[in-house]
Parts: C-alpha cells; structure tokens; sequence
C-alpha cells in the first residue's frame, strides 16, 4: 500500500495512463485505477475528484514540458526566426515524444471525453503552444526568411499537426531518435518555407 501522498498521485496517474492506454477511457472505472494503484477509492477521491481530471493532467504532463521548451526558445533573441522554428520543430514538438508518447497518445484518442469546461483549460495552453510558432512564422515572413506561402496560423496548424500525427507511428525504439525524426521534420518545414534569397546564402 502507498502510504505517501505524492507517491499515491503517481501511482494513480501512472495506473490511469496504463489503463486509458490499453482499454480507452470509456473502458476503466475509478476502481480499476485505484486497484492499479493498489489503493482505495477514499485515496483517489483525496487526490483527483473525477476520472477526468486524470485526464486533465496526463495533459498537463506533458503539454506544460513542450510550452517551457518551446518558451526557452523563443527567449533567445538572437536566433533569427528560421533557427528558431527549427529548434521549436525538433527540441520542442518532436522530442518530448520520448518521454511522453503514452500521454501523448491517451490525450489525442480520449480528449472526446473530455467536458467543454475541462477542455477550456486545455485549449488555454494548447493555444499557448501554437502561438509560439504563429509568432516565430510571423517575424521570419516579415524579415525575409521565409515565403509567404499562406496565413502564418494556418502554416502553423500544419507544422504542429504533422509532428502531433506521429503518436500513430513512433516506435521510440526504432532506428530513429525522436530528436532525429524532429531534425528530419524541421528540414521539411526549412525546405518548404525558405525565401528564394535566404535559400542562396
């Protein structure tokens, strides 16, 4: 029995993110995390007052990760924007992959679930997120490094899009690191959105 409370909310979470992952949300009952966790629903009810909100936070795990790495990017203002965007690419969408795919993966198939007030929250930092990127796009338009190939929030929902698809397919053991995956992505994005004039420098 996990007597520490700290310890009793990871073995929830922890138990919560294997069942969601295995059996979908619908599928696992409070009494099924909290036998995972090999604690009593008194000890749940302490911690999370709804299935969802362990949702909620296997959110939160990993979406606050990307928006610190993502934030710590942008901060570096001499990078010009097309190292920006490469390293957001790589360091901040792709790499966290490694360590969250099971978040990652649990959120993206069971948000449906999810109460328009707790989505609120979620959109508040997924917004957060995306406006990391319209913002580096924006800057690398208005200074000449990139085309303007179209709305720089459109161009962001595909960037981001594209690195969130790859839940489906990663195999973070494979040959390919997701840091290395994040590199190859970025050199698509480069490719796509470079300007004539900065492509020849």
């Amino acid at each position: 029995m996990v007597r520490n409370p700290e310890a009793a909310r990871k073995a929830l979470l922890k138990s919560a993110l294997e069942l969601f992952e295995r059996n979908g949300f619908a599928g696992t009952s409070v009494q099924s995390v909290v036998d995972g966790a090999n604690l009593t629903k008194g000890a749940f009810y302490h911690h999370f007052e709804s299935k969802e909100e362990l949702l909620l936070e296997l959110h939160d795990a990993f979406i606050d990760d990307q928006l610190e790495r993502a934030r710590r990017i942008v901060s570096r203002d001499d990078l010009p924007a097309d190292v920006m965007l490469r390293r957001l690419v790589a360091e901040a969408l792709l790499q966290p992959m490694l360590i969250y795919k099971s978040e990652i993966t649990v959120f993206i198939q069971e948000r449906r679930f999810m109460t328009s007030e707790i989505f609120e929250e979620v959109r508040g930092k997924r917004d957060r997120f995306e406006r990391y990127f319209v913002d580096v796009i924006e800057r690398g338009m208005r200074d000449g490094v990139f085309r303007e190939v179209g709305p720089a929030r459109l161009v962001a929902f595909g960037i981001i899009g594209m690195g969130a698809w790859s839940y489906v397919w990663l195999d973070v053991d494979g040959p390919l690191t997701p840091a290395e995956i994040g590199d190859i992505y970025a050199e698509l994005v480069m490719n796509g959105l470079a300007s004539p004039a900065s492509a020849a420098t």
